[in-house]
């Protein structure tokens, strides 16, 4: 189920128990290793264990869970997250890329993946 104000669960394959929350209205309230996972995960939509009880200590309340202990997040809550993380990177200066490209390795001239001196596959 997702993370949202719409109310407790009803999918399948969850236990339904619990008032759910916006990540939005947790965030100052979780601790700071906690946001940085997020921060550092941008793209996860289903939280693992150990970050969905940090997320329950938050909310003083029970979350809705899979089977499993996981919380879905919203397309909603990813974006604020994401957005959280551009707005840490830029204040500290840091560039943060959210994409799989890598960056060329510019020292040789040569794409990163042939830098290693290791032939390319054909």
């Amino acid at each position: 189920m997702p993370f949202s104000k719409r109310g407790t669960s009803s999918g399948a394959g969850d236990s339904g128990t619990g008032t759910a929350l916006e990540i939005r209205s947790l965030w100052t309230r979780l601790d700071p290793e906690t946001r940085q996972w997020f921060m550092d995960h941008t793209g996860t939509a289903i939280v693992p264990r150990t970050i969905s009880a940090a997320l329950c200590r938050a909310a003083e309340q029970p979350l809705p869970q899979d089977p499993h202990g996981q919380i879905r997040l919203t397309a909603e809550d990813m974006v604020f997250i994401r957005n959280q993380a551009h707005s840490a990177f830029a204040a500290h200066g840091t560039k943060r890329f959210f994409d799989a490209v890598q960056p060329e390795d510019h020292r040789h001239g040569i794409p990163w993946r042939y830098s290693t001196g290791a032939p390319p596959r054909s």
